[in-house]
C-alpha cells in the first residue's frame, strides 16, 4: 500500500463512535461526523463485533386467556 499510515484515534472519538452506533447512525454518517477513515472504522466495527456475545436470552411470558 503506497499511502499506508498508522492512524491513532483517541479515546474520546472512540466513545463518540460507540454512542453513534447505539443511535443506529450509518457508517457513512459516522465517518462524516468523526473524520475517521472508512478502513479504520470497518476494522473497529469488525473488532467490536467479535467481542459481542451472539447469544440471545429470552424469557417466556405468562399468557393471559
Amino acid at each position: 500500500m503506497a499511502n499506508s499510515q498508522k492512524v491513532y484515534v483517541n479515546q474520546e472519538t472512540r466513545e463518540l463512535i460507540d454512542k453513534l452506533f447505539l443511535e443506529k447512525i450509518s457508517l457513512a454518517g459516522i465517518i462524516l461526523v468523526t473524520g475517521v477513515s472508512e478502513k479504520w472504522l470497518q476494522e473497529y466495527v469488525n473488532n467490536k463485533y467479535t467481542k459481542v456475545s451472539q447469544s440471545i436470552q429470552c424469557t417466556k411470558k405468562n399468557q393471559v386467556n
